[in-house]
């Protein structure tokens, strides 16, 4: 084959004008282009070192072979200054013939509305031409294994089948201009190419040079090839929503929807600035993803969740080679990365989560966003502060807790679903229990597993409180510990009047929408919405209980609050520890319990100095913070004299645990003990309840100490060990009780 045929030889000439119609066409002109470059460079090698002739079909190179004697010649017709600049004019006419056949192909295919990936790909990663055939030398070793023994050849290695830094350089500098600051970025490997299209670390010593290899990333060969799997090492981090998926219509929230939607129109219409960062806040399942999953099917583009809680744990050297990998999906797919889970794995126990701002991994993470992506999303459960300390065009989109109205479209809708009895009060539901729409979704999946355990296929009211229930977790961390309210109303043994007034307070946080929002009151209160209720009497009147039983009938979560966390000796931050428990508590499904509350709510003294000063501003804080707080909380005091006036006034039931009757203390004696429990004879619960006047708590303690007595002895409880057990009470307060003090039982052996 001559010189002057090369070209020809691999092109067919009645095809340069016309238009690519798939990417093989493409491909294979590209693959063309390469194969006389390559030709040449084995004739020039060959030639160079006084070989034989290469025979090119054993490098499977179409059967064809440029003798060194033609390269011989083309090279001494022109002067030796001009040799050493490549190859003959004559070769680089043949060359820019293949160029020429390939551009005008694309111009022909760009106008009938086709652009092959490749070019594509190199027009996004704004490679130059160096950095493109770069790429066609890596991309010919995935395409075709002909080319590593044609690679294997010209290294003069047969394990070296790949293309190398310096085997580019110098195929390259045989028919183009090549300054030395792409040389010099090559060998240092930089430039877009190497930073995102090829594989990392594919040298043969630590350090860049010469004769590192240039492999082409596998998302990249795999994107070329009609393939859109997503990079294998961003699998546990990264997950594309595509936008054909079928979703759950948007039943409420419409107006945060069209907010997010014409923003982000906007930003795609107009891409003139990258940093651009939508910043979605709300509590964790109140339906952020859902409305940005909308958005994204109503304007025509993917979402790559990006999990931060995952990306956080890999090491910060890491950190930027993972968020390019991001960017190439970002880029190569035209989705919108979306950074989520922003607060998963932070614990509770910390003050505001150890100041995220030093967090450097989340600053290289943002600053990185900042630099590269032109447009992303941020979800998070509060607002992002350390978004706005960087130079990023930054707008906040809030989506709160759900209202009333709001949760019961959700319960009308999500129950739809499933069986329902009759007697189950969605609205009711919806009043009672604070939930998100996922948390809504999780309950009533749970209640119905619960019935189906019970052989039942219709869900009841039981099934949706031990769906609520099972559901809940500690979300205020250390200020409270959750938990377990067991009791019910049959449980609690005090007075009717107490009940009454237990049940009103129940029944106001029941049918608070009725009242505030149908009936318009909320209206006519635009703040101090919460309740707030304080139990108060002597020890072991029932105070605790009572708060377990309206947790259970309301269906909330009950926290005891831990004082000694709350209070801090440090000035400013008891304030801040009591702004960060209200700040939790208003989006959870919580009933507040301050035991022992005169500690905390004390009679305010006259300030004489700073100590006082600073007491007084954290009571005046907290009676700030429960007036604010829109849900229910209880206060329990042995010592209601104790607290400040100005804290009575705020609080809306005032309940006097008083200390039982004897009519109260017989039920007392006989609701306690179980009616499992083994008895030797009948006991006289009449006798103990007319003669010692005794708490609930503290004839708890007796009959459980009688118990213990008896199973000693292997017998059933009798009169004998009760009596014993009250011997044993008043003993612990002082009191020493005599036989007479028990009238005929005392005379009881």
């Amino acid at each position: 084959m001559l010189v002057e045929e090369l070209y020809s030889s691999y092109f067919d000439i009645k095809c340069s004008r016309l238009p690519y119609s798939n990417d093989r066409e493409y491909l294979a002109d590209l693959l063309a282009y390469l194969d006389i470059i390559l030709n040449v460079a084995c004739a020039y090698k060959g030639m160079n070192e006084s070989s034989a002739p290469l025979n090119v079909a054993d490098a499977h190179l179409r059967g064809l072979s440029i003798s060194p004697a033609e390269i011989v010649d083309s090279l001494l017709s022109y002067r030796l200054d001009e040799r050493s600049k490549g190859v003959s004019p004559e070769i680089k006419k043949q060359v820019e013939m293949a160029y020429q056949h390939l551009e005008l192909r694309l111009e022909a295919a760009s106008a009938a509305g086709f652009t092959p990936r490749l070019k594509t790909l190199s027009k996004k990663f704004h490679l130059n031409d160096f950095e493109g055939f770069l790429l066609l030398l890596s991309l010919a070793s995935v395409a075709d294994r002909k080319y590593e023994s044609i690679y294997a050849f010209i290294h003069n290695n047969v394990k070296e089948g790949l293309p190398t830094k310096g085997l580019a350089i110098f195929l390259y500098k045989m028919f183009f201009e090549l300054e030395d600051y792409h040389v010099g970025c090559t060998i240092k490997g930089e430039g877009n190419f190497f930073r995102f299209l090829a594989e990392r670390g594919t040298g043969s010593t630590g350090e860049p040079g010469l004769a590192d290899r240039i492999v082409l990333s596998r998302r990249v060969s795999s994107y070329i090839f009609g393939v859109n799997r997503i990079d294998h090492e961003l699998a546990e981090i990264v997950s594309i929503f595509d936008k054909t998926k079928r979703l759950d219509g948007i039943y409420i929230r419409h107006e945060q929807y069209l907010l997010m939607q014409n923003y982000i129109e906007n930003i795609l219409n107009n891409p003139d600035r990258v940093g651009n960062v939508l910043n979605i806040y709300g509590q964790n399942g109140i339906g952020k993803k859902h409305l940005l999953k909308h958005v994204s099917q109503a304007l025509g583009f993917n979402l790559i969740f990006v999990d931060y809680s995952k990306l956080k744990l890999q090491p910060h050297s890491d950190i930027r080679r993972l968020l390019d990998r991001v960017y190439l999906e970002y880029v190569l797919t035209g989705s919108i990365p979306c950074f989520i889970n922003m607060d998963q794995g932070e614990s509770h126990d910390d003050e505001r989560n150890t100041d995220k701002a030093r967090d450097i991994r989340l600053i290289s993470t943002i600053e990185y966003i900042e630099k590269e992506f032109w447009f992303s999303v941020w979800l998070s459960r509060d607002k992002e502060d350390e978004l706005t300390v960087h130079n990023i065009h930054l707008v906040c989109v809030e989506l709160p807790m759900l209202t009333v109205g709001e949760r019961i479209v959700l319960w009308d809708i999500y129950s739809q679903q499933f069986e329902i009895a009759e007697n189950v009060d969605l609205v009711l539901c919806a009043n009672q229990y604070i939930l998100t729409p996922k948390a809504i979704k999780d309950v009533l999946d749970t209640a119905k597993n619960l019935a189906i355990c019970e052989g039942r296929s219709m869900i009841e009211r039981g099934d949706i409180l031990k769906g609520v229930k099972q559901h809940s977790v500690n979300q205020l961390g250390r200020y409270a510990t959750l938990i377990n309210a067991v009791f019910t109303w049959e449980d609690l043994v005090i007075d009717h009047d107490q009940k009454c007034e237990m049940q009103m307070i129940c029944n106001q946080m029941k049918y608070r929408s009725v009242v505030g929002e149908e009936w318009g009151f909320h209206k006519k209160t635009p703040y101090g919405r919460g309740l707030c209720a304080m139990f108060y009497g002597s020890p072991g009147t029932g105070k605790t209980m009572a708060v377990q039983v309206m947790a259970n009938e309301l269906g909330l979560d009950l926290y005891r609050i831990d004082l000694s966390q709350l209070v801090s000796k440090y000035i400013g931050e008891t304030e801040k520890n009591i702004s960060d428990l209200f700040r939790k508590a208003k989006n959870i499904n919580a009933l507040l319990f301050f035991d022992e509350a005169d500690a905390l709510f004390a009679k305010r003294t006259e300030v004489k100095d700073s100590n006082d000063r600073y007491a007084n501003a954290d009571t005046a804080h907290l009676l700030q913070k429960l007036e604010e707080y829109e849900g229910i909380s209880i206060l329990a005091t042995n010592y209601v004299n104790n607290v400040d006036d100005a804290f009575k006034r705020r609080i809306k039931f005032m309940i006097n645990f008083v200390f039982p009757t004897a009519e109260v203390r017989l039920k007392l004696w006989k609701t306690i003990i179980p009616k499992t429990a083994a008895l030797e004879e009948e006991i006289d619960f009449e006798f103990f309840a007319d003669n010692f006047e005794l708490s609930g708590s503290n004839i708890k303690e007796i009959l459980t100490n009688a118990a213990y007595m008896a199973a000693s002895e292997n017998t059933g409880i009798a009169n004998r060990h009760i009596v014993e057990a009250v011997k044993l009470n008043y003993k612990k307060y002082g009191k020493i009780l005599i036989k007479e003090d028990f009238g005929y039982l005392g005379i009881v052996k």
